[in-house]
């Protein structure tokens, strides 16, 4: 739905984007993570033409961002909420949002309800907390429902409860075939809705692949009765294997129906057994530190 193909981008002398390639399909949320400065908030302003690229293209629905005049119901995007105009209500704001997109008005008390501001639509932006904003930036993207929706740390500022919230309306409109490209330092929050994760440093992309796939450690945890009698024969079977506290072992290169097979065959009780997983936190400093490193 929303591809970049081998896009550069420089600004002086400085080299925002190198060769970048990213896609986001129908239906999947994309999450692109990198420290400040890797090129991220350059790449998504190019989605909305707010940024145009030195060389490569950037399409939704097969065309080109530069030859589509209007993006309402198409294309939507949540960024700085600092930037939202000081002497506007939520409520104008919103109904303009809704207008531009081709909303009816009568869509407004329902979005600033499902952002919980219903109680402050008359009130000006500029009395707004940090996180009042947040939600108003929220409502603004969401409110025409579009095909694809880009948000620039959604969850800055915003309580538990709205983020929670927040991760249930990404992946609801994914799941209705929508497209979602999310960047966020909170790698937690991209961890639970994201389907692929783009890791960018220094303008390149350093990794991009499907969740399961970038957190799949290839490694077992198990707990037996008898641990060293297990550890024994996974050695014998060129498996390594490191003791962790409480009598729990990481078998590495294995799978959970080969550990659990060779644990039945020594007639041992298996108290525990999963597969290890890693956290998107660790995958994202050691494919930085790699990069950093080149």
């Amino acid at each position: 739905m929303l591809t970049f193909e081998n896009v550069h981008k420089s600004f002086g002398s400085t080299q925002a984007l190198s060769e970048v390639s990213v896609r986001v399909d129908r239906g999947t949320v994309v999450g692109l993570v990198g420290h400040n400065g890797a090129g991220k908030s350059t790449l998504m302003k190019m989605a909305l033409g707010l940024v145009t690229p030195d060389s490569g293209e950037v399409t939704v629905a097969g065309k080109p961002v530069t030859q589509i005049g209007r993006f309402g119901g198409l294309i939507a995007a949540s960024f700085d909420a600092s930037a939202l105009p000081a002497t506007w209500t939520a409520a104008t704001m919103l109904s303009v949002a809704g207008e531009l997109s081709g909303v009816p008005s009568s869509q407004v008390p329902h979005m600033l309800e499902k952002v919980g501001l219903s109680a402050a639509a008359g009130k000006k932006i500029g009395q707004f907390s940090s996180g009042m904003r947040q939600r108003l930036a929220l409502a603004v993207a969401l409110v025409s429902d579009p095909q694809v929706l880009i948000l620039d740390e959604p969850t800055n500022a915003l309580d538990p409860v709205i983020s929670h919230e927040l991760r249930g309306w990404v992946t609801q409109h994914a799941a209705r075939g929508g497209s979602v490209l999310i960047s966020s330092h909170n790698l937690q929050e991209v961890e639970q809705v994201a389907d692929r994760i783009v890791v960018m440093h220094k303008g390149h992309v350093a990794r991009d692949a499907a969740i399961g796939e970038l957190l799949d450690a290839n490694s077992v945890l198990v707990r037996v009765d008898q641990p060293a009698t297990l550890t024994q024969t996974l050695n014998q079977l060129g498996r390594r294997v490191t003791p962790l506290p409480g009598g729990t072992l990481r078998v590495e290169a294995a799978t959970t129906d080969e550990v659990g097979e060779i644990a039945a065959a020594q007639g041992l009780v298996v108290r525990e057994l999963s597969a290890e997983r890693n956290q998107l936190s660790d995958i994202y400093q050691l494919i930085t530190a790699e990069g950093a490193a080149q």
